[in-house]
C-alpha cells in the first residue's frame, strides 16, 4: 500500500469521535479511515460507491452548490483533492457553506493541488483565470500557500499549512495540506 493512504493518522485527534463530512469521497480510499476513528462520517461525492462500510450515509453531492445540510451539522469536514476544480468565485463560496454546515470551533482538513505540481498539470496548459488551468479537457485550480491564506482569511483560522509530495498516483503530486477551524 501507498504511504498517502495514510495521511489521516495525523489528522485523528481531530476526527475522534467527531461527526465528519466528507467531500469527494471517490471510491472511499479515506473513508473507512474516517469511519474507525470518527463516531459517523457521511460520504459524499458526484459519483459514489452505493455503499460504504462505516459511513452513516452516502451521497450523491456536487459541492459546488448550497449543501442538503442544516447549520452547524458536521464537527469536521474532510476535502481531499477535490476543492480544486472551480473558478475562485466558486471556491470561495464553497469554503463559505463548508463554514456554515460546521459547527462552532469546526475543524476543516484539505488537500488541493501546489501551484507547484508540474506532473498533474500546473505548468503548460491554458490559464482560464489565475491559478486555474485547462488539463486535459477539465478546470483544475492550482494554490500557493498565499491564495489558501487568502480563501481562509474570514471566518478561519489556519491551524497547519504545509507542501506534500505525495504517492498516490503513478507519478509524485504535489499538494498543500492545510487544517483550519471556524473562529
Amino acid at each position: 500500500m501507498k504511504s498517502d493512504f495514510a495521511w489521516l493518522d495525523k489528522w485523528s485527534d481531530d476526527l475522534n469521535g467527531k461527526n465528519v463530512l466528507e467531500l469527494g469521497c471517490g471510491p472511499a480510499d479515506d473513508t473507512r479511515k474516517i469511519a474507525e476513528l470518527s463516531s459517523s462520517v457521511v460520504a459524499c461525492d458526484l459519483s459514489p460507491p452505493s455503499q460504504i462500510e462505516g459511513a452513516k450515509q452516502v451521497l450523491v453531492v456536487d459541492h459546488s452548490k448550497e449543501l442538503p445540510f442544516k447549520p452547524c451539522t458536521f464537527d469536521v469536514v474532510i476535502a481531499s483533492l477535490c476543492l480544486h476544480y472551480f473558478s475562485w468565485n466558486t471556491t470561495q463560496k464553497i469554503v463559505s457553506e463548508l463554514s456554515r454546515v460546521l459547527t462552532p470551533k469546526g475543524v476543516i482538513v484539505v488537500r488541493v493541488n501546489s501551484n507547484n505540481d508540474e506532473n498533474y498539470g500546473a505548468k503548460g496548459h491554458t490559464e482560464i483565470e489565475s491559478g486555474l488551468y485547462m488539463v486535459k479537457g477539465q478546470q483544475k485550480r492550482f494554490f500557493s500557500k498565499a491564495d489558501v491564506e487568502l480563501l481562509f482569511k474570514s471566518e478561519w483560522k489556519l491551524t497547519t499549512i504545509e507542501e506534500k509530495s505525495i504517492d498516490r498516483y503513478e507519478r509524485p503530486k504535489q499538494i498543500l495540506e492545510f487544517g483550519a477551524q471556524k473562529i
